[in-house]
């Protein structure tokens, strides 16, 4: 299953609720951030040394109406590093072992085929605009990089999905970091019980109390794999649907670490000492 049927899935539902738009909505804000901008995970910055590699495109799905007709719009905000090591960490890691522009390339001309494809029947007033905008950011904090990968999806009805994605990379060992890298053996049941708390008391559950009571889905937000680290602690990130509705957004927490300490290797407290 590719990218875009991955989130078609999650938009089946608001599609069938929803009228076409007229046109594109409004962008998210994020899309003109670059990667001198970290705000999600503190104050760490890329060094000079990674650059943004910018794809940005504009496929009609009737070349003749090229002012006024149906079109996909499609950007993707790649990052590359001069260090050939870190190059190729990047890499595999993000771009599926591809460089960085030959990943963006594959990325456009497959969205570009679902476009078309999904709109072949489309009538000359189609309204059948997409959207599919990615953008890479990051900060480096001694040998860990914290990335994240945002995207945002628009295929019609009531609005599109947002879905941000972290990576944690050690660039001393060349290695993405993984939860159960830096987690004590057994240490996830406990680690839940300081997620749910800290999800009730930012989204007004309160500490203790049922999660569904501040709109969730279920009442605890498990131990997601989606993670990060920064300056305030260990950090989770939830995409619309997964344990709260839409209008919830993108949910993320931050742990502090001296709450957690305790539920840490020592990789996990050699890397948080970069923080």
């Amino acid at each position: 299953m590719n990218i875009i049927e991955r989130l078609f899935c999650a938009l089946v539902f608001c599609a069938a609720i929803g009228s076409c738009a007229s046109r594109f909505e409004s962008a998210p804000d994020w899309l003109d951030r670059r990667t001198e901008s970290a705000g999600w995970h503190g104050k760490g910055v890329l060094p000079e040394a990674y650059a943004t590699y910018i794809k940005s495109e504009t496929a009609l799905l009737f070349p003749g109406r090229d002012r006024y007709g149906p079109r996909l719009q499609f950007a993707v905000y790649a990052l590359d590093v001069s260090d050939e090591a870190e190059s190729g960490l990047l890499n595999r890691v993000l771009y599926g072992g591809l460089p960085c522009r030959e990943y963006a390339e594959n990325l456009f001309s497959s969205v570009k085929d679902d476009y078309l494809k999904a709109n072949k029947d489309a009538p000359p007033d189609s309204k059948s605009d997409w959207s599919y905008i990615e953008l890479f950011d990051g900060g480096v904090y001694g040998q860990v990089t914290v990335i994240s990968r945002s995207r945002y999806v628009y295929l019609g009805g009531a609005h599109g999905q947002n879905e941000k994605i972290c990576f944690v990379l050690d660039t001393g060992a060349l290695s993405q970091v993984l939860l159960d890298d830096i987690l004590q053996d057994g240490a996830k049941a406990v680690l839940q019980e300081h997620v749910d708390d800290a999800l009730g008391s930012k989204y007004g559950a309160g500490p203790g109390a049922p999660l569904r009571a501040a709109g969730f889905l279920e009442d605890s937000g498990g131990v997601p794999e989606n993670f990060f680290l920064s300056p305030e602690g260990l950090g989770f990130c939830w995409n619309p649907y997964e344990i709260a509705p839409y209008s919830m957004g993108i949910i993320e927490i931050t742990l502090p670490y001296g709450d957690i300490e305790s539920l840490l290797n020592d990789r996990g407290l050699d890397l948080a000492g970069n923080f």
